[in-house]
């Protein structure tokens, strides 16, 4: 590290002089200096002063004495008086003040706060005389202790916390992950990771032993807080409109009642995380559902919030009045909202909370919160100083009462409200930058004087017993300045950054550990680290305000994950590294990367990812079938091992044929049928060679669309379209017969997807939908129009089961078709997409897909019989999808595995918990989606056990061979790190699966890498 320059400052007097030798600057650094009043410039100064020592260092809290000696010259015999100048933030001198006479010293002591700032500093000290003025200077370092890391990672993105006074634990639902998060508060640990679908709000019930949770599926869960045991209670309703709802938002009351928001999906709220249009009742001890709000007479209504007392007696909420509820006598009473927001309403109701026993309500708008007792009777108003924000932003008491905290956003912050004198009181910073999740918010407040934050897929942690820092005249509150670089360090080695901002308002921590700031800021020296990976960086002011920039600094290289864990012995695919220690720059190059002993032929860094960690695109290397094998990563930084990642699988089969249109497995003979324009061609499953082809008979003249088997497998039909007539073609599947041929007599704009269900009938999807009687050979049209031009329609393997799903961005329907009735159920789910269906062998389940030609990835949707949505797929942090849907998402045979294809890689997801199991880079390209020839025929298909995929590739089909069954594969442990922030990607949606969009392109990188 380079030695800072002793600076020296001389007082009352302009006039410099330079010590010639050590010996005529007194040996201790002091220079002096003299001007009489009114007398000419002496040549020779009349004292000096010495500081011993003249370097210090001191640690928060601690002190120091130094000696101050007047050293005379030419028979000086005055007194000095020694003052210091000023002093640095956090730094005392006691006494402030001395004199001293010449020829003799005083100790004086130099106190440091325990918020003095983190660094090298310089304090002049000035002494007059009756006839001279001198000084002198003292280096100062301030050195801190270790810090605890105020942010504590989980992964995806948290949402809502209740704490459980009595365990000491956080449970925070995860939205982005399906599960719910348990977080000890004593170290912060992650206890378990409980799979809970589609989870948002969360409360306690009063036997203060159950959660429950409300969802963004049609669905709340209890959660057993001792065994972990999730029940879930499903329930379909309609909105105000014609859309289902979705339950985001519970509160618990004592009489064992449960109040939940319900949102329709697509109806835009004013909080679309949790507010919505209705309110629901749930009785926990009946199972029953019931409407609370709106009545029929009410004009539109919606509510954004819930809140309730400690003691779950008392609940309110606002939506076109002000309501509160007794749980004592199961009844509301209702006040105006200019009653509880005078004058008029003006600025709406933005946020409510109440105490412990719901004496006390308080009600925040725009400009002030205003505090009621039980019967609305006004007990005081607090001016806040900006405007409360109307989003998902909480309200809470202190758990003894005394203090009301307002959570504001962008940079995430708490105000602090005396509930006693109605005052403002200053705010806390809980930020973490990059600060701008949209999911971030207060998870709760503790009686032990704890808040707690989700933000960035981790849990901020903010005490409350420090002083508030002074509001300022509008929001937003500004955290502690700390703009540092992300920096990517060897190990064992310290580096000292130039700061073009000068950092001279806070004290630096990185990794916890305190880094010392020089040059009046802007130098700081990052301590050195013997740990590969990354730390965060945090700047704590002199009022003990913090902010974190998560994992800020990183040391050595440290890989933490991979795109895809089974890989293909030999071939052309991409997969992506997380890691730390490779960053990218002008000068930065790619790191090395080799699976097990063989190096990658080429590797790219993919640009623009925020933070320490970056992801390094590489071709893989081919690698021997069935082994394990590490990840190695080197760069000019070090080298990084990620211990058996990856898995080959065995050597696909590669059949050269073409004009595929679909495949389709017949479970019963062991065999593939490949759909062709003019045949079936038939290829046997277990010799993998060809059969003779199922011809068509004569007379097809139209675009032929789809085939289903039956499911006895006694006939294979075949959807022609000409124009909007439909022809369907039987074929024997023995070729023991010829096939038939059968025009519809009238017109039918019909999709082109069928499925034929165990009354020996086809369903044809279209407007109208049509029915194909196999026995007489004949169509009539479907009673009920099933949907809208583009839908897909499935069956499950035995045929008692039909649904189907809208490709309509508008309606998002998915349909049940009754196989003896013909009749037809429908849900609408606003704004959701569907590109492709999925059913369960046995039709328990069905899966909607959404993974369009436009976007790269999937979403997924998964309903049960009665056309409940009842969770969503849930991607790890280290996931990148890179390409578009390929057409034929199929449940594994015992319907525990939903396999959904992209165009360079397949993947694998837990049809229970809607989390990713695992993730196969395909060997070549397949066939993705492309609109609008063939937009719903698979281009996939297992077979019978479940352990080999069939795919359309261009010019023939791919078979690969999985390392076991899928319903027997072991769920792959993903790590928890967060890849990126994503700031230009669109997130799920909270009701609703909306695709993930990709914030960089690599497409771009794929194809140079390939070529």
């Amino acid at each position: 590290m380079r030695l800072l320059e002793t600076k020296f400052i001389f007082g009352v007097i302009a006039l410099f002089v330079s010590c010639v030798s050590l010996l005529d600057c007194g040996g201790g650094g002091g220079v002096e200096t003299n001007q009489g009043s009114g007398l000419p410039p002496q040549t020779n100064p009349s004292f000096m002063l010495s500081i011993s020592p003249s370097t210090i260092n001191i640690a928060q809290g601690g002190s120091q004495p130094v000696n101050i000696n007047v050293i005379p010259r030419d028979g000086f015999t005055d007194s000095v008086t020694v003052i210091p100048g000023a002093l640095p933030p956090g730094i005392t001198v006691s006494p402030s003040s001395v004199t001293i006479a010449a020829g003799s010293s005083q100790a004086i002591n130099l106190t440091a706060s325990e918020t003095a700032l983190i660094a090298q500093q310089t304090i002049a000290f000035n002494g007059t005389s009756k006839t001279s003025s001198g000084g002198s200077s003292l280096q100062l370092t301030i050195r801190g202790a270790p810090v605890p890391d105020p942010f504590h990672y989980v992964g995806g993105d948290l949402v809502h916390g209740f704490y459980d006074e009595n365990r000491k634990l956080l449970f925070a639902t995860n939205l982005i992950l399906n599960e719910l998060d348990v977080v000890s508060s004593t170290d912060y640990s992650l206890k378990a990771r409980i799979p809970v679908p589609s989870p948002i709000g969360i409360d306690q019930m009063a036997d203060g032993n159950t959660l429950v949770v409300g969802t963004s599926a049609q669905e709340l869960v209890t959660v057993d807080e001792n065994s972990y045991a999730v029940t879930t209670h499903p329930f379909s309703a309609k909105g105000n409109s014609f859309f289902s709802l979705f339950f985001p938002t519970v509160v618990a009351m004592a009489n064992g009642k449960v109040f939940a928001i319900g949102q329709e999906e697509g109806i835009e709220s004013n909080d679309i995380v949790n507010g919505g249009q209705t309110l629901f009742e749930w009785d926990s001890n009946t199972n029953t559902f019931t409407q609370i709000e709106p009545s029929s007479t009410n004009p539109p209504w919606e509510t954004d919030k819930l809140a309730r007392s400690e003691d779950h007696k008392w609940a309110v909420f606002s939506a076109d009045q002000f309501y509160l509820y007794s749980s004592d006598t199961d009844t509301f009473t209702t006040a105006p909202l200019s009653t509880v927001n005078p004058p008029d309403d003006s600025f709406g109701v933005r946020g409510y909370a109440m105490n412990s026993d719901g004496s006390k309500i308080a009600v925040a708008s725009a400009a002030r919160v205003n505090f009621f007792d039980r019967s609305f009777n006004l007990l005081g108003t607090a001016q806040i100083p900006s405007a409360f924000q109307n989003a998902r932003s909480a309200v809470r008491f202190s758990a003894d009462g005394t203090k009301l905290y307002l959570e504001y956003a962008l940079p995430l912050s708490l105000e602090e409200v005396d509930v006693g004198s109605f005052n403002a009181l200053g705010y806390m910073s809980a930020t973490v930058n990059p600060d701008d999740d949209n999911l971030e918010g207060l998870l709760a407040i503790t009686a032990e004087g704890q808040a707690y934050f989700n933000i960035d897929g981790g849990v901020r942690v903010v005490n409350l017993s420090q002083t508030p820092v002074a509001n300022p005249p509008l929001a937003p509150f500004p955290a502690p300045s700390c703009i540092l670089g992300y920096t990517s360090l060897p190990l064992n080695t310290t580096q000292q950054l130039q700061q073009t901002n000068a950092l001279t308002n806070a004290s630096v921590y990185i990794g916890s550990l305190p880094a010392t700031i020089g040059n009046a800021g802007s130098e700081i020296t990052i301590p050195a680290s013997s740990t590969p990976g990354p730390v965060d960086v945090e700047c704590i002011d002199m009022q003990g305000n913090t902010v974190v920039n998560y994992q800020g600094v990183s040391y050595g290289v440290d890989p933490v994950g991979l795109s895809a864990s089974l890989l293909p012995p030999a071939g052309n695919g991409v997969a992506y590294l997380f890691g730390f220690g490779f960053p990218t720059g002008l000068n930065s190059q790619p790191p090395s990367v080799a699976i097990g002993n063989e190096p990658s032929p080429e590797v790219a860094l993919i640009p623009d990812v925020a933070g320490t960690l970056q992801i390094a695109a590489f071709i893989t290397p081919s690698g021997t079938p069935a082994q394990s094998a590490d990840v190695t990563a080197s760069s000019s930084l070090g080298n990084g091992t990620l211990p058996a990642a990856v898995t080959y699988y065995p050597m696909p089969t590669f059949l050269p044929s073409a004009g595929i249109l679909q495949l389709t497995f017949d479970t019963l003979r062991n065999r593939l049928y490949a759909l062709k324009s003019t045949e079936v061609d038939v290829l046997d499953g277990a010799s993998l060679k060809w059969e003779a082809p199922l011809a068509f008979p004569p007379g097809v003249s139209g675009i032929v669309r789809s085939m289903e088997t039956t499911p006895d497998g006694s006939k294979l039909a075949v959807l022609v379209t000409a124009g909007n007539t439909p022809e369907m073609i039987v074929l024997d599947p023995t070729g023991s017969s010829v096939g038939t041929v059968t025009t519809y007599s009238g017109t039918a704009n019909v999709t082109g997807s069928i499925a034929i269900t165990n009354r020996n009938t086809v369903i044809v999807a279209g407007v109208p939908g049509l029915v194909f009687d196999l026995s007489t050979q004949t169509f009539s049209p479907l009673s009920t129009q099933i949907g809208e031009v583009g839908q897909v329609v499935r069956a499950s393997a035995d045929g008692s089961h039909v649904y189907s799903a809208a490709l309509n961005v508008t309606s998002g329907e998915v349909y049940s078709i009754d196989p003896t009735t013909l009749t037809v159920s429908s849900e609408q789910f606003g704004q959701l997409f569907w590109t492709d269906l999925a059913v369960s062998s046995d039709g328990s389940q069905f899966a909607a897909v959404d993974a369009p030609p436009d976007l790269v990835g999937d979403a997924v949707g998964f309903f049960n019989s009665n056309l409940q949505y009842i969770n969503a797929n849930a991607y790890p942090d280290f996931i990148l999808p890179d390409d578009t849907g390929v057409l034929g998402a199929t449940y594994s045979p015992g319907g525990k595995v939903l396999v959904v294809a992209l165009g360079d890689s397949i993947e694998f997801w837990d049809t229970n918990t809607g989390r990713l199991r695992d993730r196969l880079t395909t060997p070549t390209e397949l066939q993705v989606l492309v609109y609008p020839e063939n937009a719903v025929a698979p281009m996939i298909a297992l077979n019978a056990v479940g352990d080999t995929i069939f795919s359309v590739i261009p010019g023939g089909i791919a078979i690969i061979s999985l390392p076991g069954p899928l319903d027997q594969m072991t769920p792959k442990l993903w790590p928890e790190y967060r890849p990126m922030h994503d700031t230009n990607s669109s997130r799920r949606g909270t009701m609703a699966m909306r695709m993930r969009k990709m914030p960089i392109n690599t497409q771009s990188i794929k194809s140079r890498l390939k070529h």
